[in-house]
């Protein structure tokens, strides 16, 4: 008995060092997976909102002869969104930071601007999900790019060059200022072109002084009925 009570004291002693372990290991798992559950989370939140309601008014047909046209079930856009979120995800998989979270934050904004505005949302939603399919395409080129050049030895440069010292003084430039032009892009141009791009989208009509949520449909009923 006495062992038990023993034991049961040095439990109690470590436990603050395990939930303490606890929660570093739960940090560094969201330090490192967190980015792609945050744009999983905002993908879901595009297929079950802003996807499915322009899906509907895709496939809307109006009912004739009082009967109710059978709409078919298509499913394009949720689909669409799906394919480009698993595309990100193994572009940024392994990917060192800031560009899983430079992702992360370009599904969140794109996200909170589909669910948020309604004036021309299909070309907004087309422009989210293209935008970060360019980007995550743009990361897995430079990837390919690094992982290729990093397996060349330098005579196999010389073979392509002439002589082991001109490969050399290219590996040492080229590689470099390739891979600068790299970090570049995806750490600043593309990120602030897709953010850019969104703004123009939302600036390029005036809002409603009525209602600034309103989409176009409802601007148009409202002029229609207006007295």
């Amino acid at each position: 008995m006495p062992d038990i009570f023993v034991l049961f004291g040095d439990f109690l002693m470590a436990l603050p060092t395990y939930l303490l372990n606890g929660i570093l290991a739960s940090m560094y798992w969201l330090g490192s997976s967190g980015a792609a559950w945050v744009s999983l989370l905002c993908a879901g939140l595009l297929v079950r909102f802003s996807d499915s309601q322009l899906q509907t008014r895709s496939t809307f047909r109006p009912s004739r002869g009082g009967r109710v046209a059978a709409t078919p079930e298509i499913y394009t856009a949720q689909v669409t969104t799906i394919l480009i979120a698993i595309l990100w995800v193994i572009s940024q998989w392994g990917m060192g930071a800031p560009v899983p979270w430079l992702g992360a934050g370009m599904w969140l904004v794109g996200t909170l601007l589909a669910l948020l505005m309604h004036l021309q949302a299909h070309t907004l939603l087309w422009n989210v999900k293209s935008g970060i399919a360019i980007y995550a395409l743009a990361v897995i080129g430079s990837r390919l790019y690094l992982t290729y050049t990093a397996q060349l030895s330098t005579d196999q440069w010389a073979a392509l060059i002439g002589s082991s010292e001109s490969a050399a003084a290219v590996i040492a430039n080229t590689r470099g200022n390739v891979t600068t032009i790299i970090l570049w892009a995806l750490w600043l141009v593309i990120p602030l072109g897709y953010f850019a791009m969104l703004l123009q989208q939302i600036l390029i009509n005036p809002l409603s002084l009525v209602n600034p949520l309103a989409g176009a449909g409802e601007l148009i009923q409202r002029y229609r009925t207006r007295r």
